[in-house]
């Protein structure tokens, strides 16, 4: 029996449930602590294979005895001495992550606005997600990782908000119903058109593949500054939500949407506005511990495919680390 123990102790362990275990084990030890239990249900809302993880660890602490007040399975022995080690580097493990928790904790309040967007939502991404939806109309849309539209088809208008995230949109033609995408103060009407429009705290995008889309601004504005603008095929527009500035450009329309092949492309953008990016694709928490560091200007292009690495690239020519303070949560500070 000891032998078998010992054999389950080196087997390999899910990243994910163990992250899960450890959760529970926290909340349990301490189930006053609504801070912590906030966290850990910002943490299982995250992605599904979280709270499947989840789920699965506490069916585990049921079966292994671990509930308060109950007794651990058998009197004593190698029955008993293997669940004690588990739990014995279970707790080993809780007091490794306690500081994430409690800056999880610390970003509860900002989170929360986001997950009652996504509430709100007809269709939504999780984190590292892409998924294709087709509408009533035929109309495709290509929804990035953690964005979140809502659809609003009218006898005179096609209308989808985009909540938060990115979107590619391919229109299905129909000349007696504009189809128009709607986000903030933003506005964007299709001539017959593949294009695409992100939303994020600093700035909205559209970018055009084929066709062209007119697109309305109805924030501020610089004097003199304009609020609506045309796009043709490879046209680009990013409007910076704090001043309403426009900086429009031309590439080659197969360079539009690239998050499309998981490339994101920056050009002197803040490194804040980057690890957003890299945040939605990333299966866990990303916690920024310095914010000065977030103002810095990069241009680059990033693997999105690999979140952490991406992540670190961008950082280090700026002095920037990431600590790995658990599988599922990254620290992002200064040197």
């Amino acid at each position: 029996m000891t032998g078998h123990a010992e054999e389950d102790q080196d087997a390999p362990v899910d990243p994910i449930l163990e992250t899960a275990v450890d959760w529970l084990l926290k909340t349990r030890a301490c189930p006053h602590d609504e801070r912590l239990r906030a966290a850990a249900i910002v943490w299982r809302a995250a992605h599904p294979a979280h709270e499947q993880a989840w789920r699965r660890a506490e069916r585990v602490w049921k079966l292994t005895g671990a509930l308060p007040g109950r007794p651990a399975a058998g009197a004593a022995g190698a029955g008993r001495v293997a669940p004690m080690r588990r739990r014995r580097r279970s707790l080993g493990r809780m007091v490794a992550v306690t500081a994430a928790a409690a800056l999880a904790a610390s970003v509860v309040v900002a989170l929360l606005p986001a997950i009652e967007r996504h509430l709100q939502a007809d269709y939504v991404t999780a984190r590292g997600e892409q998924r294709r939806i087709v509408l009533e109309d035929g109309t495709e849309v290509l929804l990035a990782a953690d964005s979140a539209i809502r659809v609003a088809y009218g006898p005179a208008e096609r209308r989808v908000e985009l909540i938060d995230g990115d979107a590619f949109f391919t229109v299905a033609e129909d000349r007696s119903r504009p189809f128009a995408v709607t986000g903030e103060d933003l506005r964007v009407v299709d001539i017959g058109t593949a294009f695409a429009v992100g939303i994020d705290p600093e700035t909205l995008d559209v970018g055009v593949e084929s066709g062209a889309v007119h697109v309305a601004w109805a924030g501020p504005v610089p004097d003199g500054g304009p609020r609506d603008a045309r796009l043709d095929p490879g046209g680009r527009l990013q409007i910076d939500r704090a001043t309403g500035r426009f900086n429009q450009d031309q590439v080659q329309p197969g360079q539009i949407a690239l998050w499309r092949d998981g490339l994101l492309v920056v050009e002197n953008q803040s490194l804040g506005h980057v690890v957003a990016e890299i945040r939605r694709r990333y299966p866990g928490l990303i916690l920024v511990r310095d914010d000065a560091l977030m103002t810095r200007r990069v241009t680059g292009v990033y693997d999105l495919r690999n979140p952490e690495a991406a992540l670190r690239t961008a950082l280090l020519p700026h002095g920037g680390r990431v600590s790995t303070l658990t599988p599922y949560v990254l620290i992002v500070g200064g040197a």
